[in-house]
């Protein structure tokens, strides 16, 4: 069975979300946080790169960097210890921003499954902008569990594309 190479960086993505909502509850360390956030970044911008330069799909290429960037300077900041998160607050804004037309191009495409994608993201990363930005506590709890939801989301959505599954509805029968 052939799958796509996008389920490889969507599977460890969804992963990296997981253990990181761990961390926002403080069950695991920073340090370690920090250098697994910095393999899945890195593993994401190989991905990305791969979409853009191999398969010349540049709007896949340019959304897989908006992620691959976040985690990456999330590495950076567990590992420097950094307590000032507001500037990847803000990052995380436009990140949020940017889902948005995303999700309305593949709704127009038919592609529900990537425009609920979008969303969620979008939601998420707004929450993390929240947090972060505007250090507003209280929607930690709804930032954590969203965390886990679009984390097992993305890593489903990663094993579904590795086994070429994609779109789904296609294989469900109906």
């Amino acid at each position: 069975m052939t799958g796509h190479f996008l389920g490889v960086p969507l599977l460890f993505i969804g992963f990296i979300l997981i253990v990181n909502a761990m961390w926002l509850q403080g069950k695991v360390e920073s340090k370690d946080v920090g250098v697994f956030n910095l393999i899945v970044g890195v593993l994401a911008f190989i991905g990305a790169l791969f979409f853009g330069l191999v398969q010349n799909n540049i709007p896949l290429s340019a959304g897989g960097l908006l992620f691959a960037i976040t985690y990456l300077w999330i590495g950076i900041n567990a590992l420097r210890g950094a307590e000032d998160q507001r500037a990847l607050g803000y990052y995380c804004l436009l990140v949020a921003i940017t889902t948005i037309p995303y999700a309305i191009k593949a709704f127009q495409g038919g592609d529900m499954g990537w425009a609920f994608e979008w969303v969620t993201y979008g939601i998420l990363w707004y929450l993390f902008y929240l947090v972060l930005a505007k250090g507003n506590t209280n929607v930690m709890g709804i930032t954590i569990f969203g965390t886990y939801f679009v984390g097992i989301e993305v890593a489903i959505t990663g094993w579904v594309y590795l086994y070429g599954y994609w779109p789904i509805l296609d294989h469900l029968p109906l």
